[in-house]
């Protein structure tokens, strides 16, 4: 039990975290070996650890707090975001991390840890532990890899649980990013939702701005069937995007 109680403040930790609490580094990984053996800490993978909860048998660290330390700057993206947020109503067994330093995606016994490579950390945020990206952040990646990280019909229902974002942030991760079609497919997806996220004009005026309309381009390389034109952003996509949600509704109208 000794060290038991400094382990578990940490969350997940690696070996060299272990051997700054033990004072001992030289002899961190018999510790914690022992550790192992005794039903205290057990190894989510090669030089990555958790405690077990003596109450629940569980796992101290979850999986989003997992995936903010598998790297040195690993966080927590695209829809495992928007399901840390709140904005899913099933747990998936997939974990999606993005991460400046690449890693093997890799598979507990209860979820898969995916890694996605960025250059970037803005607008990353410590919550509970965790490292994710920002709600407004999280909106505008999923739009930009929509085809790969989730549907268009899984992006809509998680857009429609959101009550309110920051604009300026929206607009600061869109500049940074400068990608003159995702200002279009932003300003497209976000239009279906400017009443309810408070957004005003000026935020479509800047996405049109930095668009460049000479080009047609369409929302999610995966969705090439049923789109129609929408010549206001000049994107192959749907008239209405919730009817992707209705229930028997058809996705052309």
């Amino acid at each position: 039990m000794k060290y038991y109680r400094e382990l578990v403040s940490l969350s997940a930790f690696t070996l060299d975290d272990a051997g700054k609490v033990m004072k001992n580094p030289a002899n961190a990984s018999q510790q914690l070996n022992a550790m192992i053996k005794a039903g205290y800490v057990t190894r989510i993978k090669h030089n990555l650890y958790t405690c077990i909860d003596l109450v629940s048998g569980g796992e101290v660290a979850n999986h989003f707090v997992i995936a903010s330390h598998i790297t040195d700057n690993s966080f927590v993206a695209y829809h495992s975001a928007f399901e840390f947020y709140g904005m899913y109503n099933q747990v998936y067994t997939e974990i999606q991390v993005a991460s400046k330093k690449r890693f093997a995606n890799f598979e507990t016994d209860y979820c898969r840890y995916r890694c996605f490579l960025t250059d970037s950390d803005a607008q990353v945020e410590t919550i509970r532990g965790a490292r994710v990206t920002s709600l407004e952040r999280t909106i505008v990646d999923s739009i930009d890899m929509l085809g790969k990280v989730m549907d268009v019909e899984e992006l809509v229902k998680c857009l429609a649980l959101i009550h309110t974002v920051d604009q300026n942030k929206l607009m600061d991760i869109l500049k940074l990013y400068d990608k003159e079609v995702l200002f279009r497919k932003t300003g497209y997806f976000l239009s279906f939702f400017q009443e309810q996220y408070r957004l005003k004009d000026s935020f479509f005026e800047f996405c049109k701005a930095n668009a460049d309309f000479t080009h047609r381009g369409k929302i999610s390389s995966n969705e090439l069937n049923k789109l129609t034109y929408i010549k206001e952003w000049a994107l192959y996509g749907y008239k209405d995007i919730f009817a992707l949600t209705y229930k028997g509704g058809k996705e052309d109208v």
